[in-house]
C-alpha cells in the first residue's frame, strides 16, 4: 500500500463522516495523483463541501484514514493544511469589502521594508498575479466595487501567492463566461504543468470534461465512479451523479409570449450602463447575455433601483414610473433574486419559514400580528409548488442544498405578487437536476403571464430558456436576438463588438 500511495500526493482511505442523524460520507476512498487534475462532481448534497472541509481540516473524520505525501495525517487543522500546502478557493468568496484588492490577497501575510508596509512591492505582485487570472482593475480597487465574478478571480490570484502543491478550487467558473472560463482554465493547466496538483468541483459537466484527468462522482455520501474523464461523457456522467437518465433542456419550444408591454426602458444610463432601450412583454422570458463586466447586473441592478439612474425613463405597465429605490421596484409589482443568494437574496441563519415570508408579512399580518396559522399555510404551499426538499420550516436555510436555497429566494418573491422577476444567474453554483428544476419554474412562471428577465453568463441557459436575447457589450446593448436565431459563435462575437 505504501509503494502505491507514493504515486499519489492525497489519499483518502475508507473515510467515513457522521453527524447525529446523517452520514456525510459512507467509506469513501479517493486517491490524488501528483501534477494532475481531479474532478470531483455529484449533486448538491452528495458529500463535496464535507471532502473538502476534512482535507482542509476544517472538520475531523469519523473514521477512516488520510494520506499526504505518504504520510497519514492526524489532528489536522486549516492552519496545518495550509502550512502543507494545501490551499482551498472556496465558492463562497472571502473578500473585505472594505479593503483593496491587494490589502485582499496580503491580508495575514503582509509583506515589509523595515518596520513599514512595503506596499509598493504588494501593489506590483497584485498587478502581476491579476494579469495572470486575466482581471483588469487597479490593485487600489476597493473589494466592494468588485462584482461576483472579479472577486472570483482575486481569490484566485491570492491563492497563486501561496507556495502550493494542492490547489483546491470550488466552482471557480460560476459568475464567468465562457471567455472567462477559457481564461482560466490556462491558468490551471500552467500550474499543473508546474506539478500542482488540483482538486476541481465544478457543476458545470462540459467543463470538467473538458479540463480534468480523472473524475470521481459522489452520490448520496458514497463514490460510485472514479475513471480517467475521457472514459465519460456527459450523459453518463449524469446517470452517475443522479442514479437515472436526465431529460435535459432544449430549445424553449412553449411560446407563452403575448403582444402587451410590461416594462419599458428608454435611454436609460447609469454611472455603469449607457442608453438602454428595451421592452419586456408579458409572459416573456428575455435573456441578458454578455462578458462579465458588459453592464449584465448592472442594468438589472438599476431596473430594481438598486443602482441610481442618471437620464432616460421607465414605464411598467404602459404608465412613467420613478424606481429610485428596490421599494419602489416592490411596489411596481417587481422582484430580483440575486446572483449573490447567500448574501443578499437570504438570511442564512434564519429559518425557512422566516426567509419565505419576511418580504410579504403584510398578507399574514391581522391588526399587526402574524397569524401563525396563516404563515404555515401559505408557506407549505408555496414550497410544495416549487417541490423544495427541507426538514420543517423551522430548519435554517443555511442547512439547505443551493438548489434548494434557490427556491426558497424564488418561493420569498412569488409570495409578493410579483409580475415582473429578475433572475441573475439562477442556476450559479446549482447542480444539474436542480438546474432542469429551476428551469420549470420559469417556464412554468412565463406561462402563468409572469414576465422574466434572465442575466446569465452560461450560454446553453441564455439560448435554450428564453424567448429574446439582449446581448450587453461595455454597459450598452450590442444586439438583439429571438432565441432560435441565436448561436455560441454569435453571442461571442457581439459580447466583444463595443469593447
Amino acid at each position: 500500500m505504501e509503494d502505491q500511495m507514493n504515486d499519489y500526493i492525497l489519499t483518502l482511505e475508507n473515510i467515513t463522516k457522521e453527524y447525529p442523524g446523517v452520514t456525510a460520507l459512507n467509506d469513501v476512498t479517493i486517491s490524488f495523483e501528483k501534477g494532475k487534475i481531479h474532478a470531483l462532481v455529484g449533486e448538491n448534497g452528495a458529500g463535496k463541501s464535507t471532502l473538502i472541509k476534512l482535507l482542509t481540516g476544517a472538520i475531523d473524520k469519523t473514521s477512516g484514514k488520510i494520506f499526504y505525501k505518504g504520510e497519514e495525517l492526524k489532528n489536522n487543522s486549516p492552519i496545518k493544511s495550509l502550512d502543507r500546502k494545501i490551499i482551498p478557493v472556496y465558492q463562497e468568496l472571502n473578500m473585505i469589502p472594505t479593503l483593496s484588492v491587494y490589502d485582499n490577497i496580503f491580508y495575514g501575510h503582509e509583506m515589509t521594508k523595515g518596520i513599514a508596509l512595503d506596499k509598493k512591492y504588494m501593489r506590483e505582485k497584485t498587478s502581476e498575479l491579476l494579469k495572470q487570472v486575466g482581471l483588469k482593475v487597479s490593485p487600489k480597487t476597493k473589494a466592494r466595487e468588485l462584482g461576483v465574478g472579479n472577486q472570483q478571480l482575486v481569490e484566485i490570484a491570492k491563492a497563486l501567492i501561496k507556495d502550493v502543491d494542492v490547489l483546491i478550487l470550488d466552482e471557480p467558473t460560476t459568475s464567468l463566461t465562457d471567455i472567462e472560463t477559457e481564461n482560466l482554465f490556462g491558468i490551471i493547466r500552467n500550474l499543473k504543468k508546474r506539478g500542482i496538483s488540483i482538486i476541481y468541483i465544478s457543476h458545470r459537466l462540459d467543463e470538467v470534461l473538458q479540463l480534468s484527468d480523472t473524475i470521481t462522482v459522489l452520490r448520496d455520501g458514497e463514490v460510485v465512479d472514479t475513471r480517467p474523464s475521457y472514459a465519460f461523457d456527459e450523459e453518463h456522467l449524469i446517470k452517475s451523479m443522479v442514479g437515472r437518465n436526465l431529460s435535459r433542456s432544449t430549445r424553449n419550444k412553449e411560446k407563452t409570449v403575448k403582444n402587451e408591454k410590461v416594462l419599458e426602458l428608454r435611454n436609460v444610463s447609469t454611472d455603469q450602463v449607457k442608453n438602454i432601450s428595451f421592452h419586456l412583454l408579458k409572459g416573456e422570458i428575455l435573456g441578458i447575455a454578455g462578458l462579465m463586466g458588459s453592464g449584465r447586473t448592472e442594468l438589472a441592478e438599476a431596473i430594481f433601483g438598486r443602482d441610481k439612474i442618471t437620464s432616460g425613463e421607465i414605464f411598467v405597465n404602459g404608465e412613467l414610473k420613478k424606481i429610485n429605490s428596490p421599494k419602489d421596484a416592490v411596489d411596481e409589482h417587481m422582484a430580483f433574486i440575486t446572483e449573490d443568494r447567500k448574501t443578499l437574496g437570504l438570511m442564512l441563519d434564519l429559518s425557512v419559514l422566516e426567509n419565505v415570508t419576511y418580504a410579504s408579512l403584510k398578507k399574514v399580518t391581522t391588526n399587526g400580528t402574524i397569524d401563525k396559522d396563516e404563515e404555515k399555510q401559505v408557506v407549505e404551499e408555496i414550497l410544495e409548488r416549487l417541490n423544495v426538499k427541507y426538514a420543517s420550516l423551522d430548519e435554517k436555510v443555511l442547512n439547505l442544498s443551493g438548489g434548494n436555497q434557490q427556491k426558497v429566494v424564488i418561493a420569498k418573491w412569488l409570495l409578493t405578487n410579483a409580475s415582473i422577476l429578475i433572475f441573475d444567474e439562477p442556476t450559479q453554483g446549482i447542480d444539474v437536476g436542480s438546474k432542469e428544476e429551476i428551469y420549470g419554474i420559469l417556464r412554468k412562471l412565463a406561462k402563468e403571464g409572469k414576465s422574466i428577465i434572465l442575466v446569465s453568463s452560461e450560454n446553453e441557459e441564455i439560448m435554450n430558456i428564453t424567448d429574446r436575447v439582449l446581448v450587453m457589450s461595455n454597459g450598452e446593448i450590442a444586439s438583439e436576438y429571438k432565441s432560435e436565431a441565436l448561436t455560441a459563435d454569435t453571442l461571442f462575437k457581439d459580447s466583444a463588438r463595443l469593447l
